[in-house]
């Protein structure tokens, strides 16, 4: 891929929504409750450059409840991605192997801390390919709220839904 180019990012996602008798915050254990999966798959139309080593792709979402649109960037940092929204949606979610990120959701019902604890990150390229594997929990207020794994495909090839 080269500076400025016109990409195509799919993002595909499977969210599990569970909380398990392990899950606790400052030594509570939590209550069990039902398992919820929840597939989304988006394409989107963006583009991609490098600004001092560091891979940035740009784009817009709208989403479904709203007109609105909101600015997004995938930041890739070496081995470590960022994924920033602005807009009727603002996050900054850091995804580093290893570790537990904190940060904010805001949303216009409210905002909410997330905790983003990475599992798994990979990032894998071909000439006009990159495509990052997550698998990651969040935790909202303390509290296991899902299981994610998240496919990110930043291309220069047109995308098509389930290809």
């Amino acid at each position: 891929m080269n500076n400025k180019d016109k990409v195509f990012i799919k993002i595909k996602g499977l969210y599990t929504g569970t909380m398990d008798e392990e899950a606790s915050c400052e030594g509570e254990e939590a209550e069990v409750i039902e398992s919820q999966d929840d597939e989304v798959e988006v394409i989107n139309v963006g583009t991609y450059s490098v600004v001092n080593g560091k891979e940035y792709i740009r784009y817009e979402e709208v989403y479904d409840d709203s007109q609105e649109r909101s600015s997004s960037i995938i930041k890739i940092d070496g081995d470590s991605v960022e994924v920033t929204k602005k807009g009727v949606v603002s996050t900054k979610m850091r995804f580093t192997m290893g570790s537990k990120n904190m940060t904010y959701y805001q949303t216009p019902y409210g905002n909410m801390s997330l905790g983003i604890i990475t599992k798994s990150l990979e990032i894998e390229r071909t000439e006009d390919t990159i495509s990052i594997y997550l698998v990651y929990g969040m935790e909202v207020n303390c509290e296991h709220l899902s299981d994610c794994d998240m496919q990110i495909t930043i291309t220069t090839r047109e995308l098509r839904i389930d290809e």
